[in-house]
């Protein structure tokens, strides 16, 4: 059973999957984007946006094939690279990019519960400077506003089962009482879903 936290960069999804999956006891599935050498290029110049893309598919697709059948969180979603190759590459790029993708990629796994992150832009861009990643600095609220809009159009259009928290004044990193109300949350929905523990 896969639960994945989606939303903007800086939105919480690495910490509350981390969170999550301390709680249930249960497996994590984490991007590493400080092992795409091409990332900090990217936000400095939109240089190697398509270097940058596939380095990260190729990443996403060992993690997908390896994914455990028990419950298990993640920080990112099957479609993530949909969104984000989209306000990269430019048209020729990303026809390249996604016939690469359908032959690398055929199938990706099925998202038992889809979690909703996001914050003001000034929020995210102030928790991304907080965290002092090196591949981050050079990324413009310019950038990030661009991409949660593509995030809010993506999320209009989920069908699948969800937990929508934008909107939310949840500090769940900084806040106890704010984890626990999540977990709670979460719990619910898996309840609903059929999990046991």
């Amino acid at each position: 059973m896969l639960i994945v936290c989606e939303g903007p960069m800086g939105a919480g999804k690495t910490s509350l999957t981390r969170i999550l999956a301390q709680h249930f006891q249960a497996s994590q599935c984490l991007e590493t984007p400080g092992d795409n050498p091409f990332l900090a290029e990217l936000y400095r110049g939109h240089r190697h946006a398509l270097a940058t893309e596939l380095h990260f598919l190729l990443q996403r697709q060992k993690q997908w094939q390896t994914l455990p059948t028990t419950l298990c969180f993640s920080d990112h979603g099957p479609d993530k690279d949909l969104l984000f190759s989209a306000q990269t590459l430019d048209a020729q790029e990303r026809e390249l990019y996604l016939r690469i993708r359908a032959e690398i990629l055929p199938q990706t796994p099925n998202i038992a519960l889809m979690i909703f992150l996001d914050a003001p832009v000034d929020t995210l861009y102030a928790r991304i400077a907080a965290r002092g990643d090196q591949w981050d600095q050079a990324l413009t609220r310019d950038y990030l506003a661009q991409i949660q809009a593509r995030y809010d159009d993506y999320f209009s259009q989920y069908t699948g089962n969800c937990l929508d928290l934008r909107g939310q004044d949840l500090d769940f990193v900084a806040r106890a009482k704010d984890a626990t109300i999540l977990t709670d949350l979460v719990g619910n929905k898996l309840h609903e879903l059929g999990w046991q523990q």
